[in-house]
This record gives C-alpha cells, structure tokens and sequence, in this order.
C-alpha cells in the first residue's frame, strides 16, 4: 500500500518542500520538491508570519497528509548522554531537560533532538548511548505551532540524523560528511543505527578541512565510501579534501534512495533536496516501526 509524508526542510535562508511516496516494496518516489525563499532567519522576525503563510498556501493540496519538518541552523550544540535503558518518553524528556540545564544558559531559548547511538564497547547494558544536538527553539516552535492548525505535524528535529538514517533496510554501512559554513560532522550508520557521530564547530573553512582530514583518517570508516554533503561541499572542496585521506569521497545524491518523477525536483540544491527528502523517509519508516 502506498504512503505519503510531507516534508518541510528550514535553512538559514530559504526552505524546501518535498512530498515522498512509499510502496510495500520498501521503495520510495518523490513527486514534489521544491525550495521556497525564507527559512529561519526569516522565522525569528517580522517576516515569520508570511512565509508561514506561504508554506500553508503551498501545502494546501496535501492537507490531508503527514508532515515532517527539520532544521538546519547555522550551528548546533551538541551534548553526549547516557540514560537507562528502559526509559518513558515524558521521562526521558526530563532527562534531556536536566542535561540542558548543566549545559546551556537561558534554557527556554533552546530544543534538543534526541539522538540514539549505538552501544559503545564496555558500555553497560542498562544505559542508552545519546547524542543531545540543540538549537534554537523560538523558529522552530513558531512554524510548528502554525502549520499544525492545518496539518498534522508529527515529527521535527534536526536534519543530521535523518541524513544518518538513510542506510534503512539497506544492509551497508553509510558514512556521511557534512561540511557546512560554521561546522563539520561525520555521521556513520549502518541499517539505520547510528553506531559513529562526531561533530564539530568551526570558524573557517582551513578549521573545517582540517576536521574533515582528521575525522576520514581516524573514523572507524573501512572500505566505504564517504558521501559528502553541505553548503560549503563543493567539487573543489571535496576534491581538496580527498587529497590528504585514504578514503573515497563521493557526493551525497538523493537518487541513490529515491527515484523522482519527472519535473519533481525544483530544488535550489543537491543539499536541500537531500535534507527534505531524507527527513521524509525517516518519518515514513519510523511510522511502520
């Protein structure tokens, strides 16, 4: 039977829109993707209110359908933890809220994505390995509240782990580079389960090459390839960068998960349908878990 899920992408700068479709082959297609101008700079201001307009207008033939949304800030904080293994949902927010209490000033002003990792070696079996990735919640908790008078809006989060998730259902490890104005993170997955994640903030882009040099020579990465993504992800950074590690590097390309129909993707980027669409196929497989 087929499913569809909404996804709204937020950067800095603009946000991107895509609708997936997945079918009881476990495939899945895009039928719509593209990028609209205003993103969270715009949702922290005065222009907020249109661009949430705009995004209701432009979902309106999909109003009846799931949606998903991710954020993309400028940079994160992020934070490891450890909690019990068998842990409720309210429970483990309050965790996620006493963590972020040691961590961070004005608390009210940040939201936490709470990302499960894999056991670590010698880890003991009654804790949970975390990764507390933080960002700023007046944007996102703007949008949210007004898109969900229309639609159904189930899940949000950072866009990392639902780029560190596409190895679902496939049986190979995925290791993901992300290179981005102000950070650098190395995802590495495999079947879904996030076992490496590292991330890192920087102030240039000698501090972000040099992030990325370290973390392919060191990572528990093998023989994969590494896909690489983000803003600052050019042919020529890329190339810069493989250079100086053993590891193959390869763009990261939405194509190899999902097929589009044709005219589908209006994108502004490579990164920005990624991003979209990834976060639509997580929700559409966390829905069937």
């Amino acid at each position: 039977m087929s499913r569809s899920q909404i996804a709204c992408a937020f950067d800095t700068g603009s946000t991107t829109v895509a609708r997936v479709k997945s079918t009881s082959t476990g495939s899945f297609t895009m039928t719509m993707c593209r990028t609209i101008d205003g993103g969270l700079d715009a949702l922290g201001g005065p222009k907020g209110m249109r661009l949430a307009k705009k995004l209701v207008s432009m979902l309106r033939e999909w109003r009846e359908e799931p949606v998903a949304l991710s954020f993309s800030p400028a940079e994160i904080r992020t934070l490891p933890a450890w909690f019990p293994e068998q842990i409720a949902s309210g429970s483990c927010d309050e965790l996620c809220r006493i963590e972020a209490g040691y961590f961070l000033n004005n608390l009210e002003s940040w939201r936490w994505h709470d990302m499960k990792l894999e056991p670590a070696a010698e880890q003991d079996n009654k804790l949970t390995r975390r990764m507390l990735l933080f960002y700023p919640s007046a944007p996102a908790c703007f949008i949210e509240r007004e898109l969900q008078q229309h639609h159904d809006v189930r899940t949000s989060g950072v866009h990392l782990e639902p780029l560190a998730r596409l190895s679902v259902g496939t049986g190979e490890p995925l290791a993901v580079l992300e290179l981005e104005a102000r950070y650098a993170a190395l995802s590495i997955s495999i079947d879904g389960k996030i076992d490496y994640f590292r991330y890192w903030a920087v102030k240039d882009a000698s501090e972000r090459d040099y992030f990325a040099v370290t973390e392919l020579t060191s990572a528990p990465i093998g023989d994969t390839p590494v896909m690489v993504t983000g803003s600052a992800a050019s042919p020529k950074t890329i190339e810069r960068i493989g250079r100086e590690t053993p590891r193959t590097l390869e763009p990261l390309e939405i194509h190899k998960w999902v097929s589009a129909e044709k005219g589908a993707v209006k994108s502004k980027s490579p990164t920005a349908t990624i991003r979209a669409a990834s976060t639509a196929i997580m929700a559409l497989n966390n829905s069937t878990g």
